[in-house]
Parts: C-alpha cells; sequence; structure tokens
C-alpha cells in the first residue's frame, strides 16, 4: 500500500488492552537544566550518538556536554532573537521573537539538525549550531502557524511534520484545545526539490509524528481527540497524547498527559507496528511530552518542568 493513500481502520484502544509488560527495577534521574529555564520538549541525539540536544523556552536549543560541562548552547531559531531580553524568559507572549523549538530531529547523512518552530515553521541548521535556516513556512498559501514536531526518511532526507493548528499560534494553545480546533495538518518536506505537501488536514490539535521503520507509514498523535493516527489507521487512547518516537525495533513510544482530568491516570505505552501496547510504564513519570529511547534508557521530555527525565 503507498502512503499516498489513505483509508481509516480500527487499530486498538488503549482502554482495551489487557496484561502488559512493563520495565522491572528502573532507576530515575533528572538531568537538570540551566536555571530559570524549563520545557525541554523534544529530545534528539547526533549522528556521533552525542547529547542530549533539547529545545528551552527562552528559544535556544542546548547540548549536553556531559556532567563536567553540563549545557551549553547549539542553535537558535529566531534570527530577532535579543540574548538579554530572551535568555531566561518563561514569557508566551515574547515567543514569537524569541522562538520556540520543539520538535528536533537529526538527518544521520548530513548531520544537520532539522527543528520544529512553533512560530518559526521548519528549519534547519549544520552540525556546527548557530542561527538556524528556514527552509518552510507555509503549504497551499497557508501559513504554518503551530509548527509543533518530526521526524525524518534518514533513506531520502525526506522531513515528516506537523503544524497544529492553521488559526491559533502556540501562546493560544489553551484556546485551541477548548474549543477543538481541527484545522492541524501533517506535512512532508522534501529537501531535493524544496517542495512542501499536505498529507493530511483536519486533525484536532496535530502533535508527535514518526515515521515507521519501514518507511511504508507515518503516525501523528492527535492531542485533543486522544488518539493517534497511521496515514491509513488509527489506535484510540485514554490520555491526551504528545509526541510520539519509534525506537530501533520499529515500536512507537507515546507520551501522554491526563488531559487536565486529575481522575485519569495514564503512563507512556509503547505500541507494535500494527498498533498493539506492549507496554506501559510502571512508574508514574509526571505529565511527558516525550519519550525517546536511547540504548538502555528512556529520555524524557517535559513542556512545563525544568528538567530532562531519564530511566535506565
Amino acid at each position: 500500500m503507498k502512503l499516498s493513500q489513505f483509508f481509516i481502520f480500527s487499530f486498538i484502544s488503549i482502554s482495551l488492552f489487557g496484561c502488559v509488560n512493563s520495565h522491572q527495577a528502573l532507576k530515575y534521574n533528572t538531568l537538570e537544566l540551566p536555571s530559570g529555564v524549563f520545557g525541554p520538549e523534544s529530545i534528539a541525539f547526533d549522528c556521533n550518538g552525542d547529547g542530549p540536544y533539547t529545545g528551552i523556552s527562552d528559544g535556544r536549543i542546548l547540548k549536553w556536554q556531559g556532567s563536567k560541562h553540563g549545557w551549553k548552547e547549539f542553535a537558535i531559531t529566531s534570527p530577532f532573537r535579543i540574548p538579554n531580553f530572551c535568555d531566561g524568559s518563561l514569557n508566551l507572549a515574547i515567543e514569537q521573537v524569541c522562538g520556540r523549538p520543539l520538535g528536533l530531529k537529526f538527518n544521520e547523512a548530513t548531520c544537520d539538525l532539522y527543528i520544529a518552530d512553533a512560530y518559526f515553521g521548519l528549519l534547519v541548521v549544520g552540525q556546527n549550531g548557530g542561527v538556524a535556516k528556514q527552509v518552510a513556512i507555509s503549504a497551499e498559501g497557508v501559513p504554518f502557524r503551530f509548527t509543533n514536531a518530526l521526524d525524518i526518511d534518514q533513506n531520502t532526507g525526506v522531513v515528516y511534520f506537523t503544524d497544529t493548528s492553521t488559526i491559533f499560534q502556540r501562546w493560544a494553545y489553551a484556546i485551541a484545545m477548548q474549543i477543538g480546533d481541527k484545522t492541524g495538518r501533517l506535512l512532508k518536506y522534501d529537501p531535493r526539490t524544496k517542495e512542501v505537501t499536505v498529507l493530511l488536514r483536519g486533525l484536532s490539535f496535530s502533535n508527535g509524528v514518526a515515521l515507521s521503520e519501514d518507511k511504508d507509514f507515518v503516525l501523528v498523535t492527535e492531542t485533543t481527540a486522544a488518539k493517534v493516527t497511521r496515514y491509513w489507521t488509527f489506535t484510540q487512547l485514554v490520555g491526551c497524547p504528545d509526541n510520539i518516537q519509534r525506537n530501533i525495533n520499529g515500536e512507537f513510544w507515546v507520551a501522554q498527559n491526563n488531559c487536565g482530568r486529575p481522575e485519569v491516570k495514564v503512563r507512556p505505552v509503547r505500541l507494535n507496528k500494527e498498533g498493539k501496547i506492549v507496554e506501559e510504564l510502571s512508574v508514574d513519570v509526571g505529565p511527558l511530552s516525550e519519550v525517546q529511547q536511547k540504548n538502555n534508557s528512556l529520555w524524557l521530555g517535559y513542556v512545563i518542568l525544568s528538567y530532562i527525565g531519564v530511566l535506565n
């Protein structure tokens, strides 16, 4: 079945699963960000396996240099960013000036870092960092309003990414969620042709995105619809999903939160290629935005906290 074909099939409801495997004897650690900043939304490791890299609330992308050297500024997404004005900012109102990098992923062949910035669209920066270059800001004549997450086909370099809304920017995300905005899109960018193609539209707060191991389907999370949508299949969730990441086995880690409902208890889940839940984390690690599996560790992103979590 070609990727361009789109069908809807019932995948699997997370509320219906029975027994699942869980990590045993997990050890939870944290990797504190520099003082005064928060929101390590997404996590990436470069083509040499170094990192993690993460985007933070004041518009910078940081690289972890190890416990001796700590965090180092690697890149920024806004050409208008003024360090004295932006550094340490927690103000949503000035993200449009300072930038807000969300999704991150390295092209393993070129070592370039692709960035989905909520306000500045899809960008790329070389392995030495610096000011990222915009490569896409609209599709079909409709500007991106809330660029959110991405994944890369490492064979072709094609970038799959989400625009959460064509109406609301990130600073108004709560309004978009409250009114049930359904203008989100799943898109792809081909660096060879510089063309942007809309794959799906009318999505409910389109958020995380992940390409399958065989490159034959793309998954996208629809946060306010509480589901994971494949390019022709979907999985119904109990919680509100955020980012989704593929591991080296071709499975998918889905970060969930409780949608602001304290009575709903949700934890990250691991899906196989068919959408079946094969694992739920056995520990409560808080309101996650992303789960990234690297070797024997799970790296945990948080959009509202001041650290990255690590499960060994």
